[in-house]
């Protein structure tokens, strides 16, 4: 079905609002649980980080094993119902992570958060499914970027919040920004096909046809390091900022300072590497990228002041930041319109899973140093590398094939 140019727009610029401030909203509160959980009582820094680590990393454990049934669901029943769906349960469980007293109730929050957390990889099959096969590469890091600049608002626009208002509101505030985005995209959001065709398209495939792909578990095992490597540092870096002589008074905004440059260098690559995808193998480029990372990451070890490591961030973020797109983009170059957005779930699962034991084993490593995580990282990246090489498929789908 020829998409109306104007709906496909639309739909496009929305679904990549949608996910900015969604993720605007989460990056309210996320890099600052190790101080919430400081506030609910958790008082040493090793407990903190390793009950931080757990907190951060629960939702996108659950999100990774439900994400291809939400992509099942999408892929019959249409983007906007799931999307609306999983908005509402945002706005509530986010006002309700304010009002905790214990952490252990702010755990059964974030596992909620878990079992609705399907908007990710759904934002990717959305924008997919409004662009030719051909910008593929461009429609994802447009969704990337706004992604990674969530990221980079934020932490900041988060950090100043809690200084100034403290955690409990920030995360109203948050569920605000949900509520916001809900309206967005009732009001804008049009569903582009019919609910026969829909059914008819997702009955041609299913779990097996996405598991059957030629090279889809070497993209899984990229897709789980690659999301590993970025979720590693949430539960130990105000940790080790404070660490490295950053006041207690400073580390939240801190903290978000750092995060924000990355993210912006972040956007920036996962923008042009979209871009560039579409006239070069994103596998290549791929390959370039976690080749690159190693030594910097390696190098955030070593440096021994806060101003090193934001020159680290901006280096790792114009190297790395574009590594989920080109993951992606490849799996989006492999899979039929009928089951794009089950195939998107299980990327999207694969990355989650990295993302989500990722803060737990830092938090575990950090009983030992704050700054071990960064050697395994490193050599993560170079295993990343080989399975990429080893992995590559006999016949690989090209940014100009036809559907």
């Amino acid at each position: 079905m020829t998409l109306d140019p104007a709906v496909a727009r639309r739909n496009q610029l929305v679904t990549v609002a949608m996910v900015f401030s969604v993720f605007t909203g989460f990056a309210f509160v996320l890099p600052f649980l190790p101080l919430y959980v400081r506030e609910l009582g958790v008082e040493e820094p090793q407990s903190a980080a390793l009950w931080a680590g757990v907190l951060i990393g629960i939702s996108p454990l659950v999100a990774g094993f439900l994400a291809p049934v939400w992509g099942r669901l999408a892929d019959r029943h249409g983007h906007k119902s799931i999307a609306v769906k999983a908005l509402v349960a945002y706005v509530a469980l986010l006002a309700l992570c304010s009002a905790v007293t214990r952490v252990e109730q702010l755990l059964a929050l974030r596992v909620g958060l878990g079992l609705f957390g399907g908007l990710g990889p759904l934002g990717l099959a959305m924008a997919a499914a409004q662009a030719p096969r051909e910008d593929t590469g461009r429609a994802v890091g447009l969704v990337q970027a706004a992604q990674i600049l969530s990221a980079a608002i934020g932490p900041f626009a988060g950090g100043l919040l809690a200084d100034a208002i403290g955690m409990r509101r920030t995360f109203l505030v948050a569920a605000g920004v949900c509520a916001l985005t809900l309206l967005l995209v009732l009001i804008l959001y049009t569903e582009t096909r019919r609910p026969r065709e829909r059914e008819r398209e997702a009955a041609s495939g299913g779990f097996r046809s996405v598991i059957a792909l030629p090279g889809l578990l070497t993209l899984l095992a990229v897709l789980f390091g690659v999301n590993f490597i970025g979720r590693s540092f949430t539960p130990i870096l105000p940790l080790h900022l404070q660490d490295l002589g950053v006041p207690t008074a400073r580390l939240a905004s801190a903290t978000g300072i750092l995060i924000s440059v990355y993210s912006i260098a972040a956007a920036a690559s996962a923008t042009l590497l979209g871009r560039a995808s579409r006239s070069r193998s994103p596998r290549r480029l791929l390959l370039l990228t976690l080749l690159g990372g190693a030594p910097i990451v390696a190098s955030i070890a070593l440096v021994p002041s806060y101003r090193a490591i934001l020159a680290l961030a901006v280096l790792g973020g114009l190297v790395g930041g574009g590594t989920l797109t080109l993951c992606y983009t490849m799996g989006g170059l492999m899979v039929p319109q009928g089951i794009r957005t089950t195939a998107f779930g299980f990327f999207s699962g694969a990355a989650l899973f990295g993302g989500a034991i990722s803060p737990s084993i830092a938090g575990l490593i950090a009983h030992a140093s704050f700054r071990g995580i960064y050697w395994v990282d490193a050599a993560l990246y170079l295993v990343l590398a080989t399975v990429l090489v080893w992995g590559r498929p006999r016949r690989e789908a090209s940014p100009a094939a036809s559907p």
